[in-house]
C-alpha cells in the first residue's frame, strides 16, 4: 500500500519501539509506575526497557533503573510517563530534548480542567517538539503484533494478535470495546487510549491504521472532534481501504457536560455527526455492541454484497426476533422465486413452506442437512446477498451445526453466511468451532439482527467510497 505521508515511520517509534523508557517506575505495587512497568515488562516486547526514577536504587522489577532521563541513551524510542501532572511538561521536554520520538501520558489536569489546564496542555505541546504523544489522560498504547503494552494494565498484554484496531477517546470506553470484542472470541491488533490528543488526532490514527498490514478492521469512539473538518476530509480520503467504524455519544445535557470534563471534548449535533460520518465512508455504529459485532463479521470478511437476507430456522421465536428488528431498519428478506420455492419444496418436512424466513420445525434440529439444502439452493437468488441459520445448541447432546459444510455453500456462491446459535457462555467452545470454518456466529438473535442491520447498512455505503472497500 502506498504511503504517501510516510506516516508508518512517522508512528513506528509508538506502535514497534526498539526501546521503551517508563519514567516514574516503581517497585511499590501502590504506584502508578509499579504497573506501567509490569505492563511493558510481562507482554514480551523484544526491545529494552528502562525504568526510570530519581529515588531508585540500582533496579527496579528486576531491571537497571536510571536516575534521570540524561542518564538513558539517547534517541529512546518511546516515553511512558507514569508521572503527576504538574510533573510532565518539563520531564516531556527534557524527553524529546534528549531524542524521544513519541510518548504516551497517563496523567489528567490538563484541558479537560479548563482554561488553565487548556493553557498547560499548549505548553506540553511546545515542550514535545517533534515527539508524538498519545493522551495526556489515556490509558495508554497496545500493539499485540509486537507485543507492546505501553498501559498500566498488564493483563492486555496476553490478548492473542487480531486484524481489529480500536482508538477510543475514553479510556474506559476504549477496555469496554476490548472486552466486547474477546466476549465475541474476535483478536485485537491495536489499542489506542488517545485521551486529550496534545498531537496525535483522530485523523492521524485513522490515516496510519488504513495503511497498516495488521488491521483489517477499524473501531473508533468519538466523544467529540475540534478539527471536525479535517477528521471527515481525511477520514473520507482512506475509508476505501478498510472499513471504519464510529460510535459516539454526549448528546444530551449531562453526557454533553461529563465528555467535556472528561476529555475536553463537546459532541455537536447528533444529527450533524451521523450525516458527516456517512459522507466521510464510515460505518456508524447505534450502540458498543453493534459496534463489535459489526467489526466481528466484517474481520472475517463477511460483507455481503447488497441488501438481501435469506433466513432459515427449526425455531420460529427467535427467527422472529430477527425478522422484527432487521425489517424496521430497512433489511429486506426477499420472498422465494417460484423456481427457488419449488426445488426447496421438494426435501421440506411435513407442514413446512418454502418462505423467507424458512421454517423447518425441529425436523431440521435432527436432521441438519436441511439448512444446508435450503441456503445452497436459496443462494442462487439474485436479490439475496447472504444467508443466517438459526439454531439452539445441542449443549453437548451430540447434535451439532454443519459449520464447514454451511462455509462451503457461501464460498460456493461468494456471499457470505451467518449463525445464529443460541447457546449459554459455558458452551462458547462451540462459537470457536463454528468460527474457525469461517461462519461469523452470534449467541443471541438481537446480537445477531444487529449485525445483519449494520452489515447491510455498510453494504450500501462501500457502493459510494472512492476505492470500494470491499476486500
Amino acid at each position: 500500500m502506498d504511503d504517501p505521508r510516510g506516516i508508518l515511520e512517522e508512528f513506528e517509534p509508538l506502535f514497534y519501539p526498539r526501546s521503551v523508557a517508563v519514567v516514574g517506575a516503581s517497585d511499590n505495587p501502590f504506584k502508578l509506575g509499579f504497573h506501567s512497568l509490569m505492563a511493558v515488562k510481562s507482554a514480551g516486547l523484544q526491545g529494552e526497557i528502562y525504568p526510570v526514577n530519581p529515588r531508585s536504587e540500582a533496579e527496579i522489577q528486576g531491571l537497571r533503573s536510571y536516575r534521570s532521563i540524561a542518564e538513558l541513551p539517547r534517541g529512546i524510542d518511546l516515553f511512558v510517563f507514569a508521572i503527576p501532572g504538574e510533573q510532565v511538561v518539563p520531564v516531556v521536554r527534557e524527553s524529546s530534548e534528549h531524542g524521544g520520538r513519541a510518548g504516551v501520558i497517563f496523567a489528567g489536569g490538563f484541558r479537560e480542567t479548563g482554561p488553565e489546564g487548556t493553557m498547560r496542555q499548549s505548553e506540553l505541546v511546545a515542550a514535545a517538539g517533534r515527539m508524538k504523544l498519545v493522551g495526556p489522560n489515556c490509558i495508554g498504547v497496545l500493539n499485540t503484533h509486537a507485543r507492546l503494552n505501553a498501559t498500566f494494565a498488564a493483563p492486555l498484554g496476553f490478548l492473542a494478535p487480531g486484524g481489529v484496531s480500536v482508538v477510543s477517546q475514553s479510556g474506559g470506553v476504549g477496555t469496554c470495546i476490548i472486552t466486547m470484542l474477546t466476549d465475541e472470541q474476535v483478536s485485537l491488533s491495536k489499542f489506542v487510549s488517545i485521551g486529550n490528543r496534545a498531537n496525535v488526532e483522530f485523523a492521524d490514527m485513522v490515516e496510519y491504521l488504513s495503511l497498516d498490514p495488521h488491521t483489517s478492521v477499524v473501531c473508533l469512539f468519538v466523544e467529540g472532534l475540534d478539527d471536525a473538518r479535517s477528521f471527515f476530509e481525511r477520514a473520507r480520503a482512506v475509508s476505501g481501504r478498510k472499513p471504519l467504524i464510529v460510535c459516539n455519544y454526549g448528546y444530551t445535557e449531562h453526557s454533553s457536560a461529563t465528555a467535556l470534563s472528561h476529555t475536553g471534548s463537546m459532541a455537536s449535533s447528533e444529527k450533524v455527526y451521523r450525516g458527516a460520518f456517512g459522507q466521510a465512508g464510515m460505518l456508524h455504529a447505534e450502540d458498543l455492541t453493534q459496534m463489535a459485532l459489526a467489526a466481528k463479521a466484517l474481520s472475517m470478511g463477511a460483507l455481503p454484497s447488497g441488501n438481501g437476507v435469506f433466513l432459515s430456522t427449526h425455531t420460529a421465536g427467535p427467527a422472529i426476533v430477527i425478522t422484527d428488528i432487521c425489517e424496521r431498519a430497512g433489511v429486506r428478506f426477499p420472498e422465494l422465486l417460484p423456481d427457488i420455492s419449488g426445488r426447496i419444496r421438494e426435501f421440506l418436512p411435513p407442514h413446512s413452506s418454502p418462505a423467507n424466513p424458512l421454517d423447518m420445525f425441529a425436523f431440521a434440529w435432527t436432521d441438519t442437512s436441511l439448512y444446508l439444502r435450503a441456503t445452497d439452493i436459496a443462494l442462487e437468488q439474485d436479490d439475496i446477498y447472504c444467508a443466517v441459520a438459526v439454531f439452539q445448541s445441542g449443549m453437548g447432546s451430540g447434535i451439532t451445526f454443519p459449520a464447514r459444510e454451511y462455509a462451503e455453500i457461501g464460498q460456493k456462491h461468494g456471499k457470505p453466511v451467518f449463525l445464529c446459535l443460541t447457546a449459554p457462555a459455558v458452551f462458547a467452545s462451540e462459537m470457536t468451532e463454528t468460527q474457525s470454518e469461517g461462519v461469523a456466529t452470534f449467541n443471541r438473535a438481537e446480537k445477531t439482527a444487529s449485525a445483519l442491520v449494520a452489515l447491510t447498512r455498510y453494504a450500501s455505503l462501500t457502493e459510494r467510497l472512492p476505492g470500494g472497500a470491499r476486500r
